[in-house]
């Protein structure tokens, strides 16, 4: 999910918290642990920040440590007194007291706007480890894409109703806002279970399915079934009704191979989506040639390996008899070759052997010395 999103439930569930019992110290934490639960709900993307140097340091990295359940405890106490710092109260005995409930306070704020960005990275698609260092394993349960203007929308009503419209209700706001976007997210894992089970009928013989979200609609999914030699691609919208023509075998290969506008790209995605009893697929083999074969064998062994669920890889010959193999992850065939940043390109030299291998988007920052492939020389 995206940082501010992340921000935005966090801020929200700060306000939500039930009454102290101290009229002024509700008071003076109001605000206060709005903007505690705001940031630690997006702290856990500052592990995004060293990212840009490379893709094999987002792979491995992202999503890990400051996503973790183990350590939540850690940033919870971190952030709780940080956020603490010059809390005033009323001197003696009881101002004390108000000051260690307030610090409490502020550190289950912290824990629970972590909780909330944890959880949030966990219903879309990347894959999120909850338990390291102790585990690299990902979790995803592939619900939401990973910008969800619903979503969003919702939790920035329920801010602007908590401080600005329902000021002397705001917990109660905030509490109605929360409840509304889990209740559109519960709605999103039943239209998963639903593609997941089109998936199933329409290729029963895959070894694995997958439903991915696709951006601008809930009810919009890309479904994907690894068969033997070739991964199968149906690009769904459960709103659509009745048949229309079969786009060109080759239009998914056009539309990863086009410039990188959205005014192009925007209307050639949509004419993928199709009603769910009008299926018409995109069939992408695994691997196009032995180049392809021998690339998907190297790289499923390395980072890209982590990374890909359903890869498959296609080459390209130069005049010379030189060879480019692009792999690509199936689950990213919503974005043209140009704006997929974890395109995995490997050089093979006219003697066969290869001679670089990386990701060139133009996303990842690269050392002098690296060639276009992102690999040292």
């Amino acid at each position: 999910m995206d940082t501010l999103t992340h921000g935005l439930a966090g801020a929200l569930i700060g306000r939500a918290l039930p009454s102290s019992g101290d009229a002024d110290l509700d008071a003076r934490l109001a605000r206060r642990e709005a903007w505690t639960g705001f940031f630690s709900a997006m702290l856990p993307d500052a592990d995004a920040l060293p990212n840009p140097l490379s893709a094999e340091f987002y792979i491995d990295h992202h999503r890990g440590l400051t996503h973790s359940f183990v350590l939540l405890p850690l940033w919870a106490v971190v952030i709780g007194l940080l956020a603490s710092w010059r809390l005033l109260a009323a001197p003696g005995e009881g101002g004390a007291a108000a000051r260690r409930a307030g610090r409490l306070r502020l550190v289950t704020v912290a824990g629970l706007g972590v909780a909330s960005h944890i959880l949030l990275d966990w219903v879309t698609s990347w894959g999120t480890r909850f338990f390291a260092p102790l585990s690299a394993a990902a979790f995803a349960l592939d619900w939401l894409f990973i910008l969800d203007g619903v979503l969003s929308g919702l939790l920035l009503a329920g801010l602007a109703a908590a401080f600005v419209i329902f000021r002397r209700q705001a917990r109660f706001a905030a509490r109605a806002s929360l409840v509304a976007a889990s209740f559109y997210v519960a709605f999103c894992g039943l239209q998963h279970a639903r593609a997941m089970d089109l998936a199933r009928r329409l290729a029963p013989s895959a070894a694995a399915h997958a439903a991915v979200p696709q951006p601008f609609s809930p009810f919009r999914w890309l479904l994907l079934s690894d068969g033997e030699a070739d991964v199968r691609l149906d690009f769904v919208d459960f709103l659509r009704r009745g048949t229309a023509p079969a786009p060109p075998r080759d239009a998914l290969a056009r539309f990863h191979g086009s410039p990188a506008t959205l005014d192009r790209l925007v209307p050639a995605l949509a004419s993928f989506y199709r009603a769910p009893e009008d299926p018409a697929p995109f069939v992408l083999p695994k691997r196009d040639g032995p180049r392809a074969g021998e690339a998907l064998a190297e790289a499923s062994a390395g980072v890209f390996g982590r990374f890909a669920r359903f890869p498959v890889g296609r080459e390209k010959y130069g005049s010379d008899g030189s060879a480019v193999v692009i792999l690509r992850d199936a689950r990213f065939a919503h974005l043209s070759d140009r704006l997929d940043p974890f395109v995995y390109e490997i050089l093979f030299g006219p003697d066969g052997r290869p001679r670089t291998a990386g990701f060139p988007s133009p996303r990842w920052m690269r050392p002098p010395g690296t060639d276009r492939l992102g690999v040292a020389r």
